[in-house]
């Protein structure tokens, strides 16, 4: 028997309804991300692209875009790796917002289906 209380269906409602209403306003939400990854990126300003890349982690597949999760975890993942980036780096960087902007660009939803995988091939 478990000790968590009984789920308030109405509660649950209303968080989905909440949710919903979210969901209309994502992708100018991501579109807006994406900007400021390029500005990160031409700035050269590693934390901020690392900033933005793990607030894009943490909501795109909230919002229905996991493969958008993963290449901002990729990202994120990258700028933890390397402190001081060097040329390579900024080029993977590139890559991996290029990545996001296709997915977005294409509105790749779920796991993108055939190109959503030909992308992660790509930037693997």
């Amino acid at each position: 028997m478990s000790d968590d209380p009984p789920i308030d269906a109405d509660a649950l409602a209303r968080a989905e309804a909440a949710l919903a209403a979210l969901s209309k306003d994502y992708l100018s939400w991501a579109e807006a991300d994406l900007t400021a990854l390029r500005r990160a990126l031409a700035d050269r300003d590693w934390d901020g692209l690392h900033r933005i890349a793990h607030n894009t982690k943490g909501q795109a597949a909230t919002f229905g875009y996991p493969l958008l999760s993963v290449l901002a975890g990729r990202l994120c993942a990258l700028i933890l790796t390397h402190g001081q980036p060097e040329p390579d780096q900024w080029r993977q960087a590139q890559a991996l917002v290029d990545g996001i902007g296709q997915v977005l660009d294409s509105r790749l939803t779920g796991d993108g289906g055939e190109a959503g995988q030909q992308l992660l091939a790509e930037l693997s």
